[in-house]
């Protein structure tokens, strides 16, 4: 993997493996917040999994119900 800043921004190249291991890392994060009952981090995982996403033609985002929407995104 390579790390890059700029500014604000942070770029990381990866291998597909290591996105696949990313991706299944989340996906357990997810389920443990979901597990537990936790609906604003469960949500909050399901927002940062869409904008990881972005831009990736073979991904369909997670709708998030709008009363968590402004809690999910706090960037």
């Amino acid at each position: 993997m390579k790390y890059t800043a700029n500014g604000d921004t942070i770029t990381l190249k990866m291998s597909r493996n290591d996105y696949d291991q990313l991706i299944l890392i989340l996906g357990y994060a997810t389920g443990a917040a979901s597990r537990t009952g936790d609906k604003w981090t469960f949500y909050a995982w399901i927002d940062f999994v869409n904008r990881l996403n972005t831009g990736n033609p073979n991904f369909v985002p997670y709708e998030i119900p709008e009363e968590f929407k402004a809690h999910a995104h706090r960037t």
